[in-house]
């Protein structure tokens, strides 16, 4: 839950791991979009809705037909049968995006710097009983020099226990997440690969 104010109060059930990561996730894409300046890239939630308002398209189509054409049984039966399929399909393209190309990831994004542009994805997970917050973060760079192409890619995971964002009212301490976040980040960055 967040509240409007003077401040930007987070507060999530501590006994509820789900609601600590998606606190987590909301101020970390908060952090990146205001401070640390990255843009981010709606692709992977464009796609699902293009591929759930087809589905919604091909089951408006199928009802359309079965209402313009009522008694008309079998033209009806094929159409609504394949509209019904195209439906199910498009469902079944959604979830497979999410879970073989989106996994993880809570935020994907970029900023332009002095000298390239720097892209980011980052995955957040959380395993069963076990209180820790998982972050998997990869960053590419690509710039060019005078004569050369640059590319710099690095990818490094974190794991912090959400008792040091929360106190025992379940308030997420802002600026001990900030200042974790920024750190993880200046690592991230510290330790491009070629």
């Amino acid at each position: 839950m967040t509240t409007e104010g003077n401040a930007r109060i987070t507060k999530a059930d501590k006994s509820n791991l789900l609601d600590l990561k998606s606190a987590c996730d909301d101020a970390l894409k908060e952090y990146l979009e205001s401070k640390a300046q990255y843009r981010q890239s709606h692709r992977h939630t464009d796609t699902k809705l293009v591929l759930g308002y087809l589905g919604c398209a091909f089951a408006a189509a199928g009802s359309y037909y079965g209402y313009i054409h009522p008694f008309e049984l079998p033209a009806t039966k094929l159409w609504t049968f394949v509209s019904i399929v195209l439906y199910y399909l498009s469902n079944v393209l959604m979830m497979a995006y999410s879970y073989f190309v989106e996994k993880e990831t809570v935020f994907a994004g970029s900023k332009t710097t002095p000298n390239g542009v720097q892209t980011i994805s980052v995955g957040s997970s959380v395993k069963h009983y076990n209180p820790y917050y998982d972050l998997d973060i990869r960053m590419e760079f690509s710039g060019s020099s005078a004569k050369t192409k640059i590319k710099k890619a690095t990818h490094q995971q974190f794991s912090t226990a959400f008792r040091f964002w929360f106190d025992e009212d379940g308030v997420l301490a802002q600026d001990q997440f900030e200042a974790d976040i920024a750190k993880f980040f200046a690592n991230t960055e510290a330790t491009h690969v070629e």
